[in-house]
C-alpha cells in the first residue's frame, strides 16, 4: 500500500495505474479534463455530489475519497490495484489465520445477502478491475445465491456503499474433480455444474470470490464463513478454489487447505493460480470432526 497525503496525488497515480489521459477520467466522470487539472494540482475538492461517483465509476472505496477530499486531509494507506485500504502502517500488515477465529461471534449488521443485479455486477466490476482471469457467468452467482445464501453475501460500509463480498459456489462432486483435474476451467462452468439439491455427500463449497476493502471489513467476511462451519459441523465436505494471491494462498494452508496444483496464468504477468482444496475443521476444532 502507498499513503496517500492529498487527492490529487491519488488521482495522478490512478490515471497512470489505470493508462488514463485526463481526458479520459473526464469523460467517466463526466467532467471536463480542465477539472480533472484541477482536482490533481489539488486547487478545488471534489463537490459532495459528485463522490458517489468516485466510488461508483472508479471503484474507489469511499472513505478513501472522504479522508482525501477535505480542505485538511487525513493520510490513508491504499492499493490501487487490490482495492484496499489501511489508516495506519500497521493495520495494512496482512494477518495470520488464526487472526480471523479470535471472536467468531463478532458481528456486523452491515453484511447482507446478494440479491439484486447490481450486487452481481459489482462482483463482476471487482474481479474486472482486479485483472481477475477466473470470471463466471454471472448467472452461477445469482442461482448459488438461492441455493446457499448464507455464504452469497455483500458488504456495506458505514455511508451504505459496497465494502466488499464471499462468493461460494455449491458445486456437484463431478464438476469439482474435473476442476482438480484441469479438465474444464472456471469460465467454462454452466448453472447444470452447481449442485441445485445440495444434500448428496461429500459436499463441495467452491470459494470463487472473497473480496474487501479493508482488513476489518475482510475480517467480517471471514468471520462470517468461519461461524458458518462452525455451526454446522458437517460430516463430509470440501471447501475448495483457485487462488492468485500469495498471501491469500498462505491464509488458506494455515486454516488446513493443501495445494493440489499451481500454474502461471496465460497473461503475461507473474501471477500463479493456485487450487487448494481442504475442510476447515481442524482449524476450527482442533481435531478431524
Amino acid at each position: 500500500m502507498k499513503k496517500y497525503n492529498t487527492l490529487g496525488e491519488l488521482l495522478t497515480d490512478y490515471r497512470k495505474h489505470n493508462k488514463l489521459s485526463q481526458t479520459d477520467l473526464g469523460a467517466q466522470l463526466d467532467v471536463d479534463a480542465r477539472t480533472i487539472s484541477r482536482w490533481e494540482k489539488n486547487e478545488t475538492l471534489i463537490k459532495a455530489e459528485k463522490e458517489k461517483d468516485f466510488v461508483e465509476k472508479l471503484l474507489i472505496p469511499y472513505q478513501v475519497i472522504r479522508n482525501l477530499n477535505s480542505d485538511n486531509p487525513i493520510a490513508i494507506y491504499y492499493n490501487l490495484k487490490l482495492r484496499t485500504y489501511s489508516f495506519t502502517a500497521i493495520a495494512k500488515m496482512p494477518p495470520s489465520a488464526s487472526w480471523y477465529k479470535e471472536d467468531i461471534s463478532f458481528e456486523t449488521e452491515r453484511i447482507r445477502l446478494i440479491s439484486n443485479e447490481s450486487d452481481i455486477q459489482f462482483v463482476e466490476d471487482i474481479q474486472e478491475m482486479n485483472k481477475n482471469p477466473k470470471q463466471i457467468n454471472p448467472a452461477l452467482i445469482r442461482e448459488a445465491a438461492k441455493i446457499l445464501p448464507e455464504l452469497n453475501l455483500i458488504l456495506k460500509d458505514q455511508s451504505d456503499y459496497y465494502a466488499g463480498h464471499m462468493t461460494i459456489l455449491p458445486l456437484k462432486y463431478d464438476t469439482y474433480l474435473k476442476l482438480r483435474k484441469q479438465e474444464i476451467s472456471e469460465g467454462s462452468m454452466a448453472i447444470s455444474d452447481l449442485a441445485t439439491n445440495f444434500t448428496g455427500t461429500p459436499l463441495v463449497f467452491y470459494y470463487y470470490s472473497i473480496y474487501a476493502d479493508s482488513m476489518d471489513n475482510t475480517y467480517y467476511l471471514v468471520n462470517r464463513l468461519l461461524a458458518y462451519f462452525r455451526e454446522k459441523r458437517f460430516e463430509d465436505y470440501i471447501f475448495s478454489g483457485i487462488s492468485y494471491r500469495k498471501k491469500k494462498v498462505e491464509i488458506l494452508k494455515e486454516m488446513g487447505l493443501k495445494v493440489i496444483w499451481e500454474q502461471p496464468v496465460e497473461d503475461g504477468s507473474d501471477i500463479i493460480a493456485v487450487f487448494l482444496e481442504g475442510n476447515l475443521d481442524m482449524f476450527l476444532f482442533g481435531k478431524t470432526v
